[in-house]
């Protein structure tokens, strides 16, 4: 039997469709690359790129002073612990009784800490044997020891209350005169060392931070 040529239409099909395809697959294309341009992508917004963060009840001042803490009483255990194992204290895990303590006395919460900060590196370095990481009765004629962390913690806190606070001595530089008073005629280093921890703890900034 001798060859007969294909029908029209099986020609039409074999031929025809991969460039009706490659038509539409650039139609595709086409229609996709004018919307990209003509609708372009937005950006996410991060999660934390907000202004009312959970740790803060307001924003806080610049620069941050005594009694002036704007930090959430809920975030502060968290926030003090985290800056005090920062720099490997041994005061970390009283970071509780610290707060409960300034309470108590009506201080400012990041005072104990800052003051310890000044004095021994939190607790780092102190007297053998002392629990005292705040220099409190550390002079020529003896050193002051406490039983223990807590008992330093709440010693200390209310000769603050007792002996500083309450007898006018509200701010950090009026603090220096008497718990420092060698530091004034040097412009208040100690007053100014103090402060910077406070401001740290603040802005929730622990050592490297």
């Amino acid at each position: 039997m001798g060859s007969e040529p294909l029908p029209k239409k099986p020609l039409i099909l074999l031929f025809g469709l991969p460039f009706v395809f490659l038509f539409s697959v650039s139609l595709v294309v086409l229609f996709s690359a004018t919307y990209l341009l003509t609708h372009p992508l937005q950006t996410p917004k991060l999660l934390g790129a907000t202004t009312n963060y959970s740790a803060f009840s307001s924003q806080p001042p610049t620069p941050v002073m005594m009694g002036e803490s704007y930090i959430s009483k809920e975030a502060r255990p968290l926030i003090l612990k985290r800056f005090l194992e920062s720099y490997n204290s041994p005061l970390a895990p009283y970071a509780n009784h610290i707060l409960e303590v300034s309470e108590k006395y009506n201080l400012d919460w990041r005072l104990l800490t800052a003051i310890a900060g000044n004095e021994s590196l939190f607790g780092r370095v102190i007297p053998y044997n002392s629990y005292n990481a705040w220099g409190w009765g550390v002079h020529s004629q003896g050193t002051v020891r406490f039983g223990s962390w807590e008992e330093g913690i709440e010693r200390v806190a209310r000769s603050l209350k007792e002996d500083f606070i309450d007898q006018g001595l509200t701010t950090i530089e009026l603090i220096t005169t008497k718990y420092a008073p060698v530091s004034i005629q040097n412009g208040y280093p100690w007053a100014d060392n103090v402060r910077w921890f406070m401001e740290r703890l603040e802005q929730g900034k622990g050592y490297r931070e």
